[in-house]
């Protein structure tokens, strides 16, 4: 089967330093895929070369199948990655709804869409909606995002990447921030978005990442350490002494 992304041999020099150093991992859909390690591993950096935002020193990245290596983040956006951030992408002033629909809007733009009220735009109105539901966020389509809580933000946030249709989701520390009752309701959406998605998570909250991963990466200094299911993973005397520290065995 062809993997929903793929990652080969990708290096990112920034002088003389490798942020990230011949990374190569693939995901597919109904796999929850989580990156770990200390900070400084390259694991944004390594988001960022999948999403387009930088491009690679070396090596490929493969899109369904697709070599998009020189697609520039929009690009692939269309092509079915959606993304989050480690800050939240939101425009505050705006509803909930119209933050949604914004990025309904960016997936299904055509030229004769500049002609029509974007609010009467029956098909992004209808996935941003869709979208939020998902999210668990319909009862606030109405708020202010402004008035939102943290954890509902980062919700905002998924949901916006749902709304442009991905197939692919990267998601950059999701739960940073979030208090322990939010924090369930995140990592529970995220286990359920595995289920239809390619999804690779970025995150530092370890009880988290061990209870919804399948796949645990682990990188140090730009380039991965070990790889496995999570149960190989805690077991592993080197990413112990890595990253983890011995009270994790």
């Amino acid at each position: 089967m062809t993997a929903a992304l793929e990652a080969a041999g990708l290096t990112r020099r920034f002088g003389g330093l490798a942020a990230v150093s011949d990374v190569s991992l693939a995901l597919s859909v109904g796999e929850l895929h989580a990156v770990i390690g200390p900070n400084g591993a390259g694991k944004s950096t390594l988001a960022n070369l999948l999403s387009g935002e930088l491009a690679p020193s070396a090596g490929a990245v493969r899109l369904g199948g697709q070599d998009v290596t020189g697609w520039p983040a929009w690009r692939r956006a269309l092509g079915g990655i959606g993304r989050s951030f480690q800050k939240a992408n939101i425009l505050r002033e705006l509803t909930v709804l119209e933050n949604a629909r914004l990025a309904a809007q960016a997936r299904g733009f055509t030229p004769g869409r500049w002609l029509r009220r974007a609010a009467r735009d029956a098909g992004p109105v209808s996935g941003a909606r869709a979208a939020l539901a998902r999210a668990g966020l319909a009862p606030w389509e109405d708020a202010v995002a402004a008035t939102l809580s943290h954890g509902q933000l980062r919700l905002l946030e998924i949901a916006m990447a749902l709304a442009t249709g991905p197939r692919v989701l990267l998601l950059d520390e999701p739960l940073a921030g979030v208090g322990p009752e939010e924090g369930e309701r995140l990592a529970a959406l995220l286990k359920e978005l595995s289920r239809d998605h390619a999804l690779l998570l970025i995150e530092h909250d370890m009880d988290v990442v061990f209870a919804v991963a399948d796949t645990l990466t682990v990188m140090v200094d730009g380039r991965v350490l070990e790889r496995g299911p999570p149960a190989r993973i805690r077991a592993s005397a080197a990413v112990r002494d890595a990253y983890l520290g011995h009270e994790a065995a």
